[in-house]
């Protein structure tokens, strides 16, 4: 039996996770009436209501994390509380447990080429090669057996559509602590990115009230410095090239 979580949200996200997650464990997947979230986490829990809610919130919290690296662009989907049983054999059973939802309107342009192609000499052009496997659960395994990203995920998995700079400096550390410290961080950012990011997330005289200070110390402010959404995307090119490095490693 297979238990699967329905999600709602902009469709951009719903299929932003459909093509990171679309094989393997966990897999999101669009169906006739919906997006849901399926894994064996959820497996035999059906008919238990709290601890289906606690797992698929779990599930869905790495989701999102791994999400909000993979993709500048993507926020937050929810799950409305609707569960579905499919049974192998075309059954399926339905229940719902509790939910909300958010609805807000985006953009995005797309462009598609029309007509047939073909190569100079008119011959159809060679199929493309297979996609390569979706990265989402191979960072699901990741966590698993590597503690710091688990905790790093708990924190980009939060339902908020953008972090703040406690957030952020909270993932620098977990990153910093792993590598061994800020001198092993700059094989991937540079003393100006360190000390940009650095101030900003700390200093009140930078980020005003967002900043994890209440107060500046007698440090010099660096002569550039970020703002939240630079921080962000600065911090989401560390972990991802940390996560990359992971997975080398454990390849080797």
């Amino acid at each position: 039996m297979v238990v699967k979580a329905k999600l709602e949200g902009h469709v951009f996200d719903l299929d932003a996770l459909v093509e990171l997650f679309r094989e393997g464990e966990p897999k999101v997947a669009k169906e006739e009436d919906g997006y849901y979230l399926a894994s064996s986490e959820l497996d035999g829990l059906m008919d238990d209501g709290g601890p289906l809610v606690e797992a698929a919130t779990r599930l869905l919290q790495k989701v999102t994390g791994i999400a909000r690296i993979l993709d500048s662009s993507f926020r937050p989907v929810t799950m409305p509380g609707t569960f579905v049983e499919d049974s192998g054999d075309g059954g399926r059973r339905r229940q719902h447990v509790a939910g909300a939802l958010t609805a807000e309107l985006r953009i995005k342009a797309s462009f598609v080429a029309s007509g047939v192609v073909s190569t100079s000499d008119g011959r159809p052009p060679e199929p493309e090669p297979s996609p390569a496997p979706p990265e989402g659960p191979l960072f699901i395994q990741l966590a698993a057996s590597h503690p710091d990203v688990a905790e790093a995920l708990e924190i980009l998995g939060k339902s908020s559509i953008s972090l703040n700079w406690v957030d952020l400096y909270k993932l620098y550390e977990i990153v910093r602590s792993n590598v061994g410290g800020e001198k092993a961080l700059k094989q991937w950012a540079s003393s100006a990115d360190l000390s940009a990011f650095t101030a900003s997330a700390n200093r009140p005289d930078v980020s005003g009230s967002e900043a994890r200070h209440a107060r500046s110390t007698g440090a010099r402010l660096p002569k550039r410095t970020m703002n939240l959404a630079e921080g962000e995307a600065f911090i989401r090119r560390l972990i991802e090239t940390w996560w990359n490095s992971l997975v080398s490693q454990s390849e080797d």
